[in-house]
């Protein structure tokens, strides 16, 4: 994960909420729906809310952080709303990870939310898991989001390899500036928007980085 800052709610939802008996997925929401998907992925760079695999509009789904059917007041707030992956939709739970894994479960922080603060709440470790070192939240990792499923720990963990290739590809230790430049390819979305698949991982580790250099 890695904080998600949100803009405004696109106008669209803004003059459907007007309509009386406004509701998710009621009458008239199919065309507001793209336009809430196209907004979501462009503010996370096109990377899945919680496990930052690589999404598009035809491989989302629109996750609520407090679900539909326990928070119906909040089914249309657009702070509310996420971009996720499909999440190994269809395969036992076992393997589903993310919105699907989660369904009407809790979850006590958003990477959405600014208070949360979701980057310090997290940290990714050498054999690619990610784990808070808060116990209620640590559980809702692994057990709600299922972010530590085996593909994903593949996964990241290539992301620290390739951290590690590239800062030994010269003897020495690196620079702080050296080190803060990599980071800037990480932080910073390309040209196209997107953000690199699995960014956070290289974010949190480079920082760690820099706080340990001398």
């Amino acid at each position: 994960m890695r904080a998600i800052i949100k803009g405004r709610p696109p106008k669209e939802l803004t003059e459907y909420r007007l309509q009386p008996d406004a509701e998710y997925d009621g009458p008239n929401f199919t065309p507001v729906k793209a336009v809430i998907k196209e907004q979501l992925l462009k503010e996370q760079g096109y990377l899945c809310a919680y496990c930052m695999k690589r999404i598009d509009v035809s491989n989302m789904k629109i996750e609520h952080w407090q679900s539909q059917s326990n928070y119906s007041d909040a089914q249309l707030d657009y702070n509310n709303m996420l971009a996720c992956c499909l999440g190994n939709e269809g395969k036992p739970p076992k393997e589903q990870t993310c919105d699907t894994r989660k369904g009407n479960m809790n979850l006590t922080y958003s990477p959405s939310r600014p208070d949360h603060r979701i980057e310090s709440r997290i940290r990714y470790i050498a054999d690619g898991k990610i784990i808070s070192d808060e116990d209620v939240f640590n559980g809702e990792i692994q057990d709600v989001l299922n972010l530590n499923q085996a593909r994903l720990i593949s996964n990241r963990k290539v992301i620290l390899s390739t951290i590690q290739d590239e800062l030994n590809k010269r003897p020495g230790r690196r620079t702080k500036a050296e080190i803060r430049k990599f980071l800037s390819r990480w932080i910073n979305p390309g040209p196209n928007g997107k953000f690199i698949e699995f960014s956070g991982v290289a974010i949190y580790d480079l920082n760690k980085r820099l706080r340990n250099s001398a």
